[in-house]
Protein backbone atom coordinates (compact mmCIF):
# COMPACT_ATOMS: atom_id res chain seq x y z
CA UNK A 1 0.00 0.00 0.00
CA UNK A 2 1.15 3.50 -0.80
CA UNK A 3 -0.87 6.54 0.18
CA UNK A 4 0.08 10.15 -0.37
CA UNK A 5 -0.05 12.55 2.54
CA UNK A 6 -2.42 14.92 0.72
CA UNK A 7 -5.24 12.42 1.09
CA UNK A 8 -5.22 12.20 4.88
CA UNK A 9 -5.89 14.78 7.62
CA UNK A 10 -2.69 16.34 8.94
CA UNK A 11 -3.56 15.51 12.56
CA UNK A 12 -3.90 11.83 11.70
CA UNK A 13 -0.57 11.60 9.87
CA UNK A 14 1.41 13.39 12.55
CA UNK A 15 -0.33 11.48 15.35
CA UNK A 16 0.97 8.23 13.86
CA UNK A 17 4.57 9.38 14.31
CA UNK A 18 4.17 8.58 18.03
CA UNK A 19 3.46 4.84 17.62
CA UNK A 20 5.97 4.73 14.76
CA UNK A 21 8.71 6.00 17.04
CA UNK A 22 7.69 3.56 19.76
CA UNK A 23 7.72 0.58 17.38
CA UNK A 24 11.12 1.51 15.96
CA UNK A 25 12.61 1.99 19.43
CA UNK A 26 11.17 -1.36 20.48
CA UNK A 27 12.68 -3.03 17.42
CA UNK A 28 16.06 -1.40 18.09
CA UNK A 29 15.93 -2.64 21.67
CA UNK A 30 15.06 -6.22 20.65
CA UNK A 31 17.68 -6.61 17.91
CA UNK A 32 20.56 -8.93 18.77
CA UNK A 33 23.26 -6.38 18.01
CA UNK A 34 26.07 -8.71 19.05
CA UNK A 35 24.98 -11.31 16.49
CA UNK A 36 24.57 -8.64 13.83
CA UNK A 37 28.05 -7.31 14.58
CA UNK A 38 29.82 -10.67 14.62
CA UNK A 39 27.96 -12.56 11.88
CA UNK A 40 28.86 -11.20 8.47
CA UNK A 41 26.24 -13.45 6.86
CA UNK A 42 23.50 -11.81 8.91
CA UNK A 43 24.82 -8.39 7.93
CA UNK A 44 24.67 -9.32 4.25
CA UNK A 45 21.14 -10.67 4.65
CA UNK A 46 20.01 -7.48 6.41
CA UNK A 47 21.58 -5.12 3.88
CA UNK A 48 20.25 -7.20 1.00
CA UNK A 49 16.77 -7.13 2.51
CA UNK A 50 16.87 -3.33 2.79
CA UNK A 51 17.86 -3.03 -0.86
CA UNK A 52 15.42 -5.68 -2.07
CA UNK A 53 12.48 -4.08 -0.26
CA UNK A 54 13.35 -0.63 -1.62
CA UNK A 55 13.49 -2.01 -5.17
CA UNK A 56 10.30 -4.06 -4.73
CA UNK A 57 8.39 -1.09 -3.34
CA UNK A 58 9.53 1.18 -6.16
CA UNK A 59 7.60 -1.07 -8.57
CA UNK A 60 4.02 -0.03 -8.05
CA UNK A 61 0.70 0.50 -9.75
CA UNK A 62 -1.40 3.61 -9.28
CA UNK A 63 -5.10 3.26 -8.58
CA UNK A 64 -7.06 6.29 -7.44
CA UNK A 65 -5.42 9.68 -7.10
CA UNK A 66 -2.75 9.46 -4.41
CA UNK A 67 -3.25 5.74 -3.82
CA UNK A 68 -1.06 2.95 -5.13
CA UNK A 69 -0.31 -0.71 -4.52
CA UNK A 70 2.91 -2.67 -4.46
CA UNK A 71 4.08 -6.03 -3.22
CA UNK A 72 5.57 -6.11 0.28
CA UNK A 73 7.84 -9.12 0.80
CA UNK A 74 7.85 -8.58 4.57
CA UNK A 75 6.62 -12.06 5.46
CA UNK A 76 9.79 -13.56 4.03
CA UNK A 77 11.88 -10.90 5.77
CA UNK A 78 10.22 -11.72 9.09
CA UNK A 79 10.81 -15.45 8.72
CA UNK A 80 14.43 -15.00 7.67
CA UNK A 81 15.63 -12.28 10.04
CA UNK A 82 13.04 -12.15 12.81
CA UNK A 83 10.57 -9.34 13.43
CA UNK A 84 13.00 -6.72 14.85
CA UNK A 85 15.29 -6.71 11.82
CA UNK A 86 12.29 -7.05 9.50
CA UNK A 87 10.87 -3.84 10.98
CA UNK A 88 14.19 -2.03 10.64
CA UNK A 89 14.78 -3.22 7.08
CA UNK A 90 11.23 -2.16 6.21
CA UNK A 91 11.81 1.28 7.74
CA UNK A 92 15.06 1.68 5.78
CA UNK A 93 13.42 0.50 2.57
CA UNK A 94 10.55 2.95 3.09
CA UNK A 95 13.03 5.73 3.80
CA UNK A 96 14.82 4.96 0.54
CA UNK A 97 11.67 5.22 -1.58
CA UNK A 98 10.80 8.40 0.33
CA UNK A 99 14.18 9.96 -0.42
CA UNK A 100 13.86 9.28 -4.15
CA UNK A 101 10.45 10.95 -4.15
CA UNK A 102 8.05 8.01 -4.42
CA UNK A 103 6.64 8.71 -0.96
CA UNK A 104 6.25 11.89 1.08
CA UNK A 105 8.04 12.51 4.36
CA UNK A 106 4.77 13.56 5.99
CA UNK A 107 3.25 10.22 5.07
CA UNK A 108 6.18 8.16 6.39
CA UNK A 109 4.47 7.22 9.66
CA UNK A 110 1.16 6.11 8.16
CA UNK A 111 2.92 4.11 5.45
CA UNK A 112 5.23 2.54 8.02
CA UNK A 113 2.46 1.54 10.41
CA UNK A 114 0.17 0.15 7.72
CA UNK A 115 2.64 -1.25 5.17
CA UNK A 116 5.53 -2.32 7.42
CA UNK A 117 4.56 -2.78 11.06
CA UNK A 118 1.19 -4.39 10.33
CA UNK A 119 2.40 -7.09 7.88
CA UNK A 120 5.41 -7.87 10.09
CA UNK A 121 3.15 -8.24 13.14
CA UNK A 122 0.67 -10.35 11.18
CA UNK A 123 3.43 -12.57 9.80
CA UNK A 124 4.96 -13.07 13.24
CA UNK A 125 1.54 -13.84 14.72
CA UNK A 126 0.73 -16.47 12.09
CA UNK A 127 4.20 -17.99 12.49
CA UNK A 128 3.78 -18.22 16.26
CA UNK A 129 0.32 -19.77 15.94
CA UNK A 130 1.47 -22.37 13.40
CA UNK A 131 4.51 -23.38 15.45
CA UNK A 132 2.44 -23.74 18.62
CA UNK A 133 -0.55 -25.59 17.20
CA UNK A 134 0.79 -27.68 14.31
CA UNK A 135 3.50 -30.34 14.03
CA UNK A 136 7.02 -29.32 13.00
CA UNK A 137 6.78 -30.29 9.36
CA UNK A 138 8.80 -28.48 6.66
CA UNK A 139 5.86 -28.53 4.24
CA UNK A 140 3.59 -27.01 6.88
CA UNK A 141 6.21 -24.32 7.41
CA UNK A 142 6.55 -23.54 3.70
CA UNK A 143 2.87 -23.46 2.82
CA UNK A 144 1.41 -21.94 5.99
CA UNK A 145 4.24 -19.75 7.26
CA UNK A 146 5.36 -18.80 3.75
CA UNK A 147 2.59 -18.82 1.14
CA UNK A 148 -0.51 -18.54 3.36
CA UNK A 149 1.19 -16.09 5.71
CA UNK A 150 2.05 -13.75 2.85
CA UNK A 151 -1.58 -13.77 1.71
CA UNK A 152 -2.84 -13.03 5.23
CA UNK A 153 -0.36 -10.17 5.61
CA UNK A 154 -1.45 -8.33 2.48
CA UNK A 155 -5.11 -9.04 3.30
CA UNK A 156 -4.59 -7.33 6.67
CA UNK A 157 -2.98 -4.34 4.95
CA UNK A 158 -5.78 -4.08 2.38
CA UNK A 159 -8.54 -4.29 5.00
CA UNK A 160 -6.85 -1.73 7.25
CA UNK A 161 -6.27 0.64 4.33
CA UNK A 162 -9.89 0.31 3.21
CA UNK A 163 -11.19 1.02 6.72
CA UNK A 164 -8.86 3.99 7.08
CA UNK A 165 -9.91 5.53 3.76
CA UNK A 166 -13.58 4.97 4.49
CA UNK A 167 -13.66 6.10 8.12
CA UNK A 168 -11.62 9.22 7.39
CA UNK A 169 -13.96 9.92 4.45
CA UNK A 170 -11.10 10.12 1.98
CA UNK A 171 -13.28 8.16 -0.44
CA UNK A 172 -16.81 6.86 -0.23
CA UNK A 173 -17.19 3.21 0.76
CA UNK A 174 -18.33 2.42 -2.77
CA UNK A 175 -15.23 4.06 -4.23
CA UNK A 176 -12.99 2.24 -1.75
CA UNK A 177 -14.45 -1.07 -2.88
CA UNK A 178 -14.48 -0.36 -6.61
CA UNK A 179 -11.11 1.39 -6.88
CA UNK A 180 -9.09 -0.50 -4.27
CA UNK A 181 -10.58 -3.51 -2.51
CA UNK A 182 -11.82 -5.27 -5.63
CA UNK A 183 -8.20 -5.52 -6.82
CA UNK A 184 -7.31 -7.54 -3.72
CA UNK A 185 -7.26 -10.94 -5.51
CA UNK A 186 -4.68 -9.53 -7.93
CA UNK A 187 -2.44 -8.73 -4.95
CA UNK A 188 -3.00 -11.76 -2.72
CA UNK A 189 -1.78 -14.54 -5.00
CA UNK A 190 1.42 -12.85 -6.24
CA UNK A 191 2.28 -11.73 -2.70
CA UNK A 192 1.79 -15.27 -1.41
CA UNK A 193 3.86 -16.66 -4.28
CA UNK A 194 6.74 -14.21 -3.79
CA UNK A 195 7.05 -14.85 -0.06
CA UNK A 196 6.47 -18.58 -0.34
CA UNK A 197 9.08 -19.04 -3.05
CA UNK A 198 11.66 -17.00 -1.14
CA UNK A 199 11.06 -19.08 1.98
CA UNK A 200 11.16 -22.36 0.05
CA UNK A 201 14.31 -21.30 -1.78
CA UNK A 202 16.12 -20.30 1.39
CA UNK A 203 15.02 -23.48 3.16
CA UNK A 204 16.23 -25.63 0.30
CA UNK A 205 19.64 -23.98 -0.02
CA UNK A 206 20.58 -22.21 3.22
CA UNK A 207 18.08 -23.32 5.90
CA UNK A 208 20.29 -21.97 8.68
CA UNK A 209 19.52 -18.45 7.41
CA UNK A 210 15.88 -18.80 8.49
CA UNK A 211 15.85 -17.49 12.04
CA UNK A 212 12.39 -18.98 12.60
CA UNK A 213 13.33 -22.44 11.28
CA UNK A 214 15.02 -25.04 13.49
CA UNK A 215 16.70 -27.54 11.16
CA UNK A 216 17.08 -30.22 13.83
CA UNK A 217 13.45 -29.89 14.88
CA UNK A 218 11.89 -29.82 11.43
CA UNK A 219 14.05 -32.55 9.90
CA UNK A 220 14.07 -34.83 12.92
CA UNK A 221 13.45 -38.54 12.32
CA UNK A 222 11.16 -38.71 15.34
Amino acid sequence: MSIESELLPAWFMYLLFLPTGFVLLWALWRVNWLALKEQSVLQHVFYSACLALAVLWSIRAGLSSGLGIHFMGLTAATLVMGWPLALLSGAIGLLCVTIIGLESYAGFAVNFMVSVALPVATSYGVLTLVQRKLPANPFVYIFLCGFFNGAIAILAVACTTSLMLGLLQVYSWEAVYEEYFMYLPLMIFPEAFINGMVVAGVMGTFPHLLSSFNVDKYFSDD
